[in-house]
């Protein structure tokens, strides 16, 4: 009995960890219009045969919807002390202490790329202890769609 007991509380121990409660955050989107930079800077003509026709248009088309995601903690437990933001892709975002009170700025890039996921379209804020052992986490994810969740619940679409 005593294994099994064992046994259980390790498994829970390994999942995933625990969604930050939301009464403790809040999250506001952001929304400006940006100018799509262009990599080349001559006046030579340059041809890549690897780009699609939706990559030439996402190129050349005036200003587009930028997305920036301001996040808000309003609480942080004791045990709270560092935020590391980490995508669907590996990269790590942001890393750094925070205190409560304190404003955390996602930038999440172009609307249109989130949405055909050609950029990270998923992020987690892990909160960290001071011993760096992840305590809580908010998901971001930009459906293909445009719907937006946060820690799985819909929050807009765009």
């Amino acid at each position: 009995m005593v294994n099994l007991l064992f046994l259980l509380m390790s498994l829970l121990q390994n999942g995933e960890v625990s969604f930050k409660p939301k009464d403790e955050f809040e999250a506001k989107l952001n929304y400006e219009f940006k100018q799509r930079s262009e990599v080349n800077t001559t006046n030579s003509v340059t041809v890549d045969y690897y780009e699609t026709v939706k990559d030439k248009e996402r190129k050349s088309s005036g200003p587009l919807p930028y997305l920036t995601l301001n996040i808000k903690l309003l609480k942080l437990p004791n045990n709270e002390v560092k935020i590391k933001g980490v995508s669907n892709i590996g990269t790590t975002s942001l890393s750094k202490k925070v205190v409560e009170g304190e404003v955390v700025k996602m930038v999440l890039g172009f609307t249109d790329d989130l949405k055909d996921w050609v950029a990270p379209h998923e992020y987690n804020l892990l909160l960290l202890d001071k011993n760096k052992k992840e305590v809580n986490r908010i998901n971001i994810f930009v459906k293909k769609d445009g719907e937006f969740t946060i820690n799985g619940e819909v929050r807009g679409k765009f």
